[in-house]
């Protein structure tokens, strides 16, 4: 084959690439116009969480929704409770009173995780079971309990907030440490798809 031959079935090859090449465009972009478009939940949402702890010294077995684990069995001084957990199901509402609009439930965790400093590892689900979106939003991440407003990850989400990732400010609204202790947190998100 000479150079002619070369430069010809060079050209050859480079047409048929592009032929290929524009047919599977044309192909994509059929297949992704057929394809179902995902709803969009909203971008701000807002809700409160409401937590009282069982304390078995004032016997509050009707009336509690998280409960601390056991201290881990160590022998040293333990100031922060390092490795204490608390399993909780919270009630969420509309408002900042626990009377507000009922929307829904959180589910899940924390864990206290510094020898130095009241340090709260949390993650849960809200199952937003009420309102204009439902459905539920999953939280994660680490805060410290003296800073004003903790910021933790959004990581999905299922139902009106399916996809969701973004940004989930917390902040303290109220806290009673008279037994048994209660508290209402405040998440403000936002949301992304």
């Amino acid at each position: 084959m000479g150079p002619r031959n070369n430069r010809v079935l060079c050209v050859a090859l480079f047409v048929a690439l592009a032929a290929c090449i524009a047919v599977w465009g044309t192909a994509a972009q059929g297949a992704s116009s057929h394809a179902k478009k995902l709803p969009c939940g909203p971008s701000k949402f807002l809700f409160y969480l409401h937590n009282t702890v069982y304390n078995p010294v004032v016997n509050n077995t009707n009336y509690f929704n998280s409960i601390y684990g056991r201290a881990p069995n160590i022998s040293f001084p333990n100031p922060f409770s390092f490795g204490v957990m608390n399993t909780f199901e919270d009630p969420l509402t509309a408002g900042p009173s626990n009377t507000s609009k009922s929307l829904g439930k959180a589910q899940g965790f924390y864990v206290l995780n510094s020898f130095t400093e009241f340090t709260l590892f949390h993650l849960f689900t809200a199952n937003i079971t009420e309102g204009d979106f439902r459905g539920t939003i999953d939280i994660f991440g680490q805060g410290r309990e003296v800073d004003p407003v903790r910021y933790l990850t959004v990581i999905g989400g299922t139902g009106a907030f399916l996809g969701a990732r973004g940004l989930a400010s917390c902040t303290l609204v109220d806290i009673d440490h008279t037994p048994p202790a209660k508290w209402t947190l405040s998440f403000d998100l936002d949301l992304y798809y």
